[in-house]
């Protein structure tokens, strides 16, 4: 399903037995501190909804810059289950900033992390440390599924073998980096 993401966010209890199991069996793609800029247009917040769905950012990964435009669809608890993520590279980051606020794009929130990533069989295994928000481990299913419900399961029966257990998505890790910074400084509830 091309332009389609399905990923789930696991709370890291350990750190370091996660990044032993991944050092052994599966491959790192990269390591990077990524800086994400989130934006709004000036006509429409994207956070005033009860469960934003839009998102538009900046990513600087060390000099690369990139762009993407996610559209998330929800459970009515409020949880994604999956998004249509429109993401291109950029020549020139500074000089889109510099377009973002010359038509008043606002940045709503920055989410500020250190990703180490590794590749294992169909998935991208992702540990994340948020600043502000602690070390996660986010598991994205790559490739072809034939449903999202079949993706999802696949990325649980993953994060079993990665000894994760359900409780580990607590509620607030199930909205996202950047709704959960916003909502500890008071921008969404």
């Amino acid at each position: 399903m091309k332009d389609i993401e399905v990923e789930l966010k696991y709370r890291v209890k350990n750190k370091k037995g996660l990044l032993s199991w991944l050092n052994k069996h599966a491959k790192k793609a990269y390591e990077y501190h990524q800086i994400d800029e989130y934006f709004t247009r000036p006509d429409k917040n994207f956070f005033d909804k009860k469960i934003p769905d839009e998102y538009l950012r900046i990513r600087r990964s060390g000099m690369s810059y990139s762009i993407a435009y996610k559209l998330w669809y929800s459970t009515e608890e409020g949880e994604g289950t999956h998004c249509d993520e429109y993401e291109t590279d950029v020549k020139d980051g500074k000089q889109l900033e510099k377009i973002f606020k010359a038509l008043e794009f606002k940045t709503l929130v920055i989410v500020d992390k250190k990703r180490a990533a590794y590749d294992y069989r169909n998935f991208e295994i992702a540990v994340d440390d948020v600043r502000e928000v602690g070390v996660v481990c986010e598991i994205e299913i790559r490739g072809n599924f034939k449903s999202i419900d079949e993706a999802q399961a696949q990325i649980r029966e993953m994060a079993m073998k990665l000894g994760f257990e359900e409780k580990d998505r607590s509620e607030d890790i199930k909205l996202g980096y950047a709704l959960l910074i916003a909502k500890k400084k008071g921008l969404f509830s």
